[in-house]
């Protein structure tokens, strides 16, 4: 804003999401510049105005650095940052948001080439699962209730964005494919998801928070998480994602 006036948008524990304005935070020797930057996290002293929050004083706990070292890296962490935007209110207490979005920083910062995406899954899936998007990944939804007999969930299954569902491959090909072996649109709106995958997004929202991130994938099952919960992620908000359009464009993520 202006010349050298920077408008930031916080993440806190006791007012949710708000708006701050940090004067002269763009010039070279502000002291704000530290605290002031993507991804920075810290403690903040503020004064209220009419519009906005002012800060008065600034302490960074943590710059997130190695996020800014890698593209792959950056751009998750901005789609993490940004789904987190989508679902944080102003003047509304949010802790646990702000816990997993930190402890998703943190996993994305440590990220091994070739598997940023899957800190930022994991985090925006249980965002979801935390904030009333609980997904149903242990029941084939044609019965409603587990039958292992008829129900076989150690092979693939269908994952349904628009409502959390699974089903069952033999129920999925007997209900979606037509007599001419031809899929229709609503076979084509689901996600396949190995056994490696549902168990991996099982365990992701069912652990922990301190487990959480703590698991390995290939990437067959990497590809397949993306797409799932990119999917269920828009699906569920009715919003278009920059951060993910991004995505696309630099390593062909889906969007």
């Amino acid at each position: 804003m202006g010349d050298k006036d920077k408008r930031l948008v916080l993440l806190t524990a006791e007012l949710g999401k708000i708006s701050v304005l940090a004067k002269g935070a763009l010039g070279a020797k502000s002291r704000f510049k530290a605290i002031s930057g993507s991804f920075s996290y810290g403690e903040y002293v503020l004064s209220k105005g009419n519009t906005f929050y002012y800060i008065k004083e600034g302490t960074l706990l943590e710059s997130f650095y190695g996020l800014r070292t890698n593209l792959n890296r950056l751009s998750y962490a901005a789609y993490m940052c940004e789904a987190a935007e989508t679902f944080s209110l102003e003047g509304q207490e949010n802790r646990e948001l702000l816990r997993l979005l930190l402890r998703g920083l943190q996993a994305e910062e440590k990220a091994e080439k070739g598997m940023e995406s899957v800190a930022a899954d994991v985090m925006v899936f249980r965002m979801l699962a935390e904030n009333g998007f609980y997904p149903e990944l242990g029941v084939c939804r044609q019965e409603g209730y587990r039958d292992d007999k008829k129900h076989d969930l150690s092979k693939p299954v269908l994952f349904f964005p628009g409502n959390g569902n699974i089903l069952c491959a033999e129920c999925a090909n007997a209900s979606f494919l037509n007599p001419t072996g031809n899929e229709n649109a609503s076979y084509q709106g689901g996600v396949w998801l190995s056994s490696g995958a549902r168990a991996a997004l099982s365990y992701c929202i069912s652990q922990p928070l301190s487990k959480a991130f703590s698991f390995k994938v290939n990437e067959e099952v990497r590809v397949q998480i993306h797409e799932a919960v990119s999917r269920y992620l828009q699906f569920q908000t009715d919003h278009v994602y920059k951060s993910l359009t991004f995505l696309n464009r630099i390593d062909g993520s889906f969007t």
